[in-house]
């Protein structure tokens, strides 16, 4: 396995270039995917490869998730990482390998996987049967002109996530009854999924009522903070949606930005921004999903909520 992250990891960079696929050095190092692949709480990867003459030509993965709705949870997986070498390309290797890692998804007890892709893929996985939600939407959201109360904001460390604080924090998130399908968080995911080697630097903002994580970009210089999951704690408010605003207040409070980027949907709690110019995305976020059951049709799959930290971005 160490061999195939190794490999996995050079073809990657090699394709999609990317700091989480190298060194300080910028030499080719797996612990990203080792990270993602191989330590994630829920179970490894499914994936597949394809060499030749002992060189990775192409590579895709499934990794474990866990969604919720109102009958209980049930294991999902996220689609990422379909990727062929340039000089492999119109060989039908993701044709095949996409049988073998959700065949082996299915035989495994997963229901159902959910991808995001760009505009370069999106035609690929509609050939392949996918449904199709639209482009995730992206708003633009200014903070309120005051600094909200009684919140309490620290950036994650590896300290922090090896602490009890920590179980502190993110005890009683995701008790909210779920009508639709959610992300299932708990303080295990939480603690993996944010101790990413050489991934984006977290901050965690906690009130009586919520529970927040963002990161700091930069737009033409310019700091804007980034909302990437927004939770409820010990199930408050889950009959009528939280107001957000207070959260992202503290999100830039604690960013020193003058504004945040929130990117999806969430039926618990309430973000009102102004959408995104497409102009200023660099890609569209399209949300697809794939059914492995015949308890779950594609045309009635619907999401409670739905984040960038439901996905693999930073």
């Amino acid at each position: 396995m160490t061999d195939d992250n190794w490999r996995n990891t050079e073809l990657l960079n090699t394709e999609l270039p990317d700091v989480r696929f190298v060194d300080d050095r910028g030499e080719v190092d797996p612990a990203y995917l080792r990270w993602l692949y191989d330590e994630n709480p829920l179970g490894p990867a499914y994936q597949s490869a394809v060499d030749e003459d002992g060189v990775r030509m192409a590579h895709y993965a499934l990794i474990s998730q866990r969604y919720r709705n109102a009958d209980g949870p049930a294991r999902f997986i996220f689609s990422l990482n379909a990727v062929s070498r340039s000089t492999a390309q119109r060989k039908g290797y993701f044709g095949m390998l996409q049988l073998r890692v959700w065949s082996a998804a299915r035989d495994d007890g997963v229901v159902a996987g959910i991808g995001v892709t760009n505009a370069r893929s999106h035609r690929g996985v509609q050939v392949m049967g996918w449904r199709f939600f639209g482009p995730m939407p992206v708003e633009v959201v200014a903070p309120a002109p005051y600094r909200p109360s009684a919140w309490h904001s620290e950036a994650v460390t590896p300290e922090l996530l090896a602490s009890s604080r920590f179980d502190e924090l993110t005890a009683g998130l995701d008790e909210q009854p779920a009508e639709h399908w959610t992300n299932c968080v708990s303080t295990e995911y939480l603690r993996w999924r944010l101790g990413a080697p050489r991934g984006a630097r977290w901050a965690l903002h906690v009130s009586d009522d919520l529970f927040a994580v963002s990161t700091l970009s930069h737009f033409k210089g310019a700091p804007v903070a980034v909302v990437v999951k927004l939770l409820l704690r010990h199930g408050a408010g889950a009959d009528t949606p939280v107001p957000g605003r207070a959260a992202v207040s503290e999100v830039c409070r604690f960013h020193r930005a003058p504004a945040a980027v929130y990117a999806g949907f969430n039926r618990f709690v309430k973000v009102r921004g102004v959408p995104l110019p497409d102009a200023f995305k660099p890609s569209p976020l399209n949300l697809e999903v794939c059914s492995l059951s015949d308890t779950i049709r594609q045309r009635d799959f619907h999401l409670d909520t739905y984040e960038f930290l439901d996905m693999d971005a930073y």
